[in-house]
């Protein structure tokens, strides 16, 4: 599965959004999180909609946390809470966001009267699928072939304008475990061999395909 193939089911975020009337916002600053927890330590019971900005989705804490992928409105969020015991992310903002939030079971109500579970399939499905990928890309053999993947999504991504918002090293080392040595070593022969042009750790862009092994 490649990452590079997976599209952002806009059409069907809007179509939800259009059935749920914004009228108290919230701001979300760069650094702040949601809440993945109410006070009683239950799920927060919120389908968050993300108008505009982004954040990074997260599972897992301390050593175990793993960024899984970075959202950018408009989103939705929170669908994990259809679920029995679906789990909840974390999403810290990476940008000023505009958010807002309904009851699950809100959420709920207005997407059966009005037919809207085929785009809720398609949103899931879609995340579903972007895991998938990611978790194939990280599971790949070598510390080159997880570094070859990230640098044709990221030349090819555009979306979330990752080689503006990123230096390759950050990048790499929010999405994998890779030491900051290892990938600067890999990419420095890759800028030697003429395969990738650089600029203040940026990618530019991947002159020609990069070689299949290292």
């Amino acid at each position: 599965m490649d990452l590079n193939a997976l599209e952002k089911p806009l059409t069907s975020i809007e179509n939800i959004l259009s059935h749920f009337p914004v009228n108290q916002p919230c701001l979300i600053e760069t650094g702040q999180t949601l809440p993945t927890a109410a006070r009683n330590g239950a799920p927060p019971g919120k389908i968050v909609f993300l108008l505009s900005g982004a954040m990074i989705c997260a599972l897992g804490e301390g050593d175990k946390k793993q960024n899984l992928a970075i959202v950018t409105g408009p989103s939705i969020l929170g669908l994990g809470q259809l679920a029995p015991s679906g789990a909840i992310a974390q999403y810290e903002a990476i940008a000023p966001c505009m958010v807002y939030s309904v009851g699950v079971d809100k959420f709920i109500k207005i997407v059966e009267e009005n037919r809207l579970w085929p785009d809720v399939m398609k949103i899931i499905l879609t995340i579903v699928n972007t895991l998938a990928a990611r978790t194939a890309a990280s599971g790949l053999q070598s510390a080159y072939d997880i570094i070859r993947s990230y640098l044709i999504y990221m030349d090819r991504e555009t979306a979330y304008s990752l080689k503006e918002r990123y230096t390759v090293v950050k990048y790499m080392q929010t999405f994998s475990r890779l030491s900051r040595s290892i990938i600067l070593k890999i990419l420095a022969e890759l800028k030697a061999g003429g395969f990738i042009e650089m600029k203040k750790g940026k990618l530019i862009r991947i002159n020609r395909n990069l070689p299949e092994k290292f």
